[in-house]
């Protein structure tokens, strides 16, 4: 029997320093998954994670597999069509890659104090000052394969994120017993991990397991099982009464895209640059522009007032699947201009 062989694909070597192995621990490791499995499916795919801040390289994986000791010349011996940095940080290893391989880059905003001018072939972004051949204007994505209306009750209210001062899930727990819980029976599930331990000793002492519950393992704080995996987080935002964001600021926020794609009623409360607020403002409630007041009053106006809404058709324009095509798009014409 003939054998038909299967054409090579071409390799790429994607760089961040948001990680999401062992285990995906934030909304920014699981859009490096999405793009390792689902934008780029097409390549092989040879991904390097990096330290945060330092963006130094600590580990080359191929197909999940640990590539064992790092080296950078090993690494550029390979015939890369391109690499996409998320993020990006100048230092000796990113130069070596961006004078080898024509690179891209997908980033919050652009101009972007970190990226250097003149250095990628072209940029990926959620913002920009200004637009030109070489950028793309884009919002973020999230995995709709994984996160799609599928309501199995409202019994909870929903916070998705790291535990930091930058989430701001102080100013939610301080009160939520109160105002909240003894008047709708709703309890608060604080979903993610420390990210702070000197901020989390400030959120614990309002976590009973009642009112406030927590993901995290009091005696572990660094324990892997303290992050939810995405299939958890839908199943929890399916059943939500209402997903809320205490955060003063973010840019695209990857968990509420997630939570309006599971049709939850989404609670804001801060300056959400990465939407268009005119495009965003009729499918959640609260405010997109910037914080006012608590999020404790904003949740318990959405509560008091009944409010509901269902923003899981609106953001299936940033589904990873149609977001792919139009990057690929990009990313492929310039590198026949290149």
């Amino acid at each position: 029997m003939k054998t038909t062989m299967q054409p090579m694909k071409k390799k790429i070597l994607l760089v961040s320093s948001a990680n999401p192995y062992p285990v995906v621990t934030n909304g920014c490791e699981r859009l490096v998954l999405d793009y390792q499995q689902t934008v780029f499916s097409a390549y092989e795919v040879h991904f390097v994670a990096t330290a945060p801040g330092t963006w130094e390289p600590i580990a080359w994986l191929h197909e999940q597999t640990n590539q064992g000791r790092f080296s950078i010349p090993h690494l550029l011996e390979l015939d890369f069509a391109f690499a996409f940095f998320v993020g990006f940080r100048d230092n000796d290893f990113t130069r070596q890659v961006t004078a080898r391989v024509p690179s891209f880059c997908l980033t919050d905003t652009h101009p972007h104090p970190d990226l250097p001018d003149g250095v990628f072939s072209g940029i990926l972004t959620h913002h920009a000052a200004a637009l030109h051949d070489g950028l793309l204007l884009c919002g973020g994505s999230y995995n709709s394969d994984i996160f799609f209306k599928n309501r199995a009750g409202e019994d909870c209210i929903v916070l998705v994120g790291r535990v930091h001062p930058d989430k701001n899930q102080l100013e939610l727990v301080n009160g939520y017993r109160e105002r909240i819980y003894r008047r709708y029976g709703l309890p608060l599930y604080l979903v993610g991990g420390v990210d702070d331990p000197a901020y989390y000793q400030q959120v614990r002492p309002y976590i009973d397991q009642v009112s406030v519950r927590s993901t995290i393992d009091d005696g572990h704080l660094e324990a892997l099982d303290n992050w939810c995996s995405p299939h958890q987080i839908a199943a929890l935002l399916n059943r939500a009464r209402c997903f809320v964001s205490a955060s003063p600021k973010e840019s695209f926020g990857i968990a509420l895209a997630e939570a309006l794609a599971c049709g939850t009623t989404c609670v804001l409360n801060g300056d959400f640059w990465g939407f268009d607020p005119t495009d965003i403002g009729p499918h959640v409630f609260g405010n997109t522009t910037g914080k006012r007041g608590s999020i404790l009053d904003v949740l318990e106006e959405a509560l008091a007032t009944d409010v509901r809404l269902d923003g899981s058709t609106w953001v299936r324009k940033y589904a990873i699947r149609h977001a792919a095509e139009r990057q690929l798009a990009f990313i492929e014409s310039r590198l026949r201009g290149k």
